[in-house]
This record gives C-alpha cells, structure tokens and sequence, in this order.
C-alpha cells in the first residue's frame, strides 16, 4: 500500500475531527478576491462555510461508505473561490496529494447570481461542492477508470443529496459513458433495479483493480451498453417506472477479480485523483445543456493543465506511465500541439537521473519529442 493510502496514525492526525463516525480531515477556507461578484453571492448566500463544507465530507463518505471502509488519507481539503473559466475542479496541492483542493469559479458563481436574481445561488453552490467533494474520496481504479464513470458518480451523490439544477433531466446521453448528470441517472436507474448499494459497490471494485468492462459484468452480469440500453428503453416506451427483471447480480464480496489487481509496489501516488479524459465533441442535434457542456469541458482542461504542472519523472518510476499520462494530458489541452512545444514540456517535467537519460539520448538536442520517446522506449525495454 503506498504511503498515500495508509490510514494516518491518529496521534498524528490532531487537525481531523469525528462527525457522525467519519473522519473529517482538516478543513481550509481561501477566496483570492473578497470584492469580487462571485464572492460577495457566496458570503450573501447565507452560508456557513465551515458547516457546508463538514456536511459535503460526511455525506460523501456516507453515500459511498460506512464508518468502517471509509478512506482516511486525505489530510486536508481546501475549498479556493477565485476568478477562472469554467465550474470547478479538484486536484491535489502543492504539498502532496493527500492535501486536496477544490477550486471553484467566481465567474461561474457571479454568472448563475445574475441569471437566477440570486434564486439559485445556494442550491448551486452546494451542488457543486458536494460533486468536487466526491473526488476527494472516490476510487478511481488507480487512475485507469472511465472519466464518464467518474464524473457520473460525482452527480450521482449530489442528486442523492438532494442539489438537482433545473437543466438536468433523466434519459438523457447516448452512451452509458456520456458522464456527469447523464450518466448519474443511468446510475439512478441501476440503483432502483439492483439495490441501494449499487454505486457503492462499483466505487469499492474500482479500489484495488485496473478498470475495465468487467467490472459490469462481475457486479450485474451484462456488459455497460446493455444495461444502458435498457435503461433507455424505459424511456422510450414512456414507461419510466418500468424496467425488464435483472439478472441477479453476483454479491460484491464474491467478486472474482477478473481484472488485474493492482501489485501493491506499482501503483499511482493518489487513489482519488480523478484521471481526465478526451472531451466528447456534441454536434448541433444534441439536445444537451450547451452552456453546461462546455464547461465541463474547461474543468477538463483546468484539471489537466494543473496535473501536467506537477507531473515529474525522475527517471525510477514507470517509464510506460509517465507517457501515457504526460500524453493523456496533453490531449486534452491541444491535441494538434506541435511536437516542439511537447518537447518543451517533456524536459521540463525531467527530474534526477531522468535529465541524465535524456542527455546521453539527445547530447545535441536535435531530436523530435517523438523520437525521444521512442528510442527511450527502446533503451529502457519498454514496449
């Protein structure tokens, strides 16, 4: 287990108190620009910010745990209002990524005060702090699960808890994978036809295995695109409250671990950390939120930019890995980023004896980045 997984040794943890028995780590409160819109409709929204965000904690841990399985390795979260595009993101700090922070958007925050005259202020911005909330949390299959899965999740706690916008509605998305508050009600649906553990079930599969269609098929014995397929036939044949009798699902601890489980000394630094995936691009005929859609899109982008920020290799790691998140990033910043920028980025996240590979690679520093990477590749014995 690495040392971001441990739990923390109580005598240590002096900042963390009990609430309803979860561990609620320390928490921390920073706006960058009291005067602006976005902050004065949160301080005029009437909230207590210390007890809105102990609130987001425990229900979070108690929609996907119990006081028993509950992760404590967060040490600290840090809720930061500030001027940026889009919603929301979290992402682990400067420190290390078990001291989590949640940036949220003052211009996103000002734009929904102007648009509703204020009438939603509160409900939003307890809805969007309890979906960030979840990613403090959640398994993520040591950073391989869906991102569609992941977000849905996320919108799945904060329907549970009651925070619902007036945009979303149930039957919406064409794939099971279209994320946030599409797939959030397809997980509704599942929960109504396999029991209220269904989510909490997924998360706790995600905990020690690489993700992969599998897992549907060990928790509900069918593959994702014939669950989503039902679940959408029950809207379409106007009948929302029916659905087909499901498959008795195998039981969670009977699971047979069909996906390889992860050795315990090759594993990402953070659980919880949210993997970003490549932007579904909509077309005009979707029916979807368009404002919505492309923030969800920016968050992306934001979390990316500052997981490519502190992204570093030193050369003991998995070399396999690193490129495969280093690329990941990049694809969704600027997937046409010209290959000298990439190298630029490349050499900039080098560390140790990492920068001494590179330079017995390229002593001249004519090679492309695609050439680096190769022949790296080639003299590590990566495939």
């Amino acid at each position: 287990m690495p040392d971001s997984q441990q739990p923390l040794d109580d005598k240590k943890d002096t900042k963390a108190t009990t609430v309803k028995g979860y561990r609620v780590p320390l928490l921390r409160f920073q706006v960058n620009d009291v005067c602006c819109d976005g902050a004065a409709a949160v301080f005029g929204a009437g909230l207590n910010i210390r007890q809105i965000m102990v609130d987001a904690v425990v229900g979070v841990l108690d929609a996907l745990y119990t006081p028993k399985t509950a992760p404590t390795n967060v040490r600290s979260i840090t809720l930061i209002l500030r001027p940026m595009d889009g919603v929301a993101y979290t992402t682990g700090s400067d420190i290390d990524n078990d001291h989590k922070e949640i940036h949220f958007s003052t211009h996103y925050i000002a734009g929904v005060h102007q648009r509703s005259d204020g009438a939603q202020d509160q409900e939003e911005i307890l809805g969007v702090l309890r979906h960030e909330m979840v990613h403090c949390f959640q398994y993520n299959a040591w950073g391989t699960a869906n991102g569609g899965l992941i977000e849905g999740i996320a919108d799945w706690v904060r329907y549970k808890a009651g925070f619902i916008p007036p945009h979303w509605h149930a039957g919406t998305g064409d794939k099971w994978d279209d994320g946030y508050q599409n797939t959030g009600y397809f997980l509704l649906w599942l929960e109504q036809q396999y029991g209220e553990a269904t989510v909490p079930r997924i998360n706790e599969w995600m905990r020690s295995r690489q993700y992969s269609d599998d897992m549907w098929i060990d928790l509900f014995n069918e593959k994702p695109s014939v669950l989503f397929k039902r679940y959408k036939n029950t809207f379409e044949a106007g009948d929302e409250a029916q659905a087909a009798e499901p498959p008795v699902p195998t039981g969670c601890d009977a699971v047979k671990p069909s996906s390889p489980v992860v050795p315990k000394d090759d594993v990402p630094d953070d659980q919880s950390y949210v993997e970003v995936t490549k932007p579904r691009v909509e077309t005009d005929d979707k029916a979807h939120d368009r404002t919505v859609s492309f923030f969800q899109i920016s968050e992306m982008r934001l979390v990316s930019r500052d997981r490519l920020c502190k992204l570093t290799y030193d050369g003991t790691g998995s070399l396999k890995r690193f490129f495969h998140t280093f690329e990941s990033l990049i694809e969704v910043l600027d997937p046409n980023m010209p290959d000298k920028e990439r190298k630029l980025l490349l050499v900039t996240a080098l560390r140790g004896t990492a920068v001494e590979q590179l330079d017995m690679l390229d002593p001249d520093n004519i090679m492309s980045y695609k050439a680096i990477k190769s022949a790296w590749a080639l003299n590590s014995g990566v495939r």
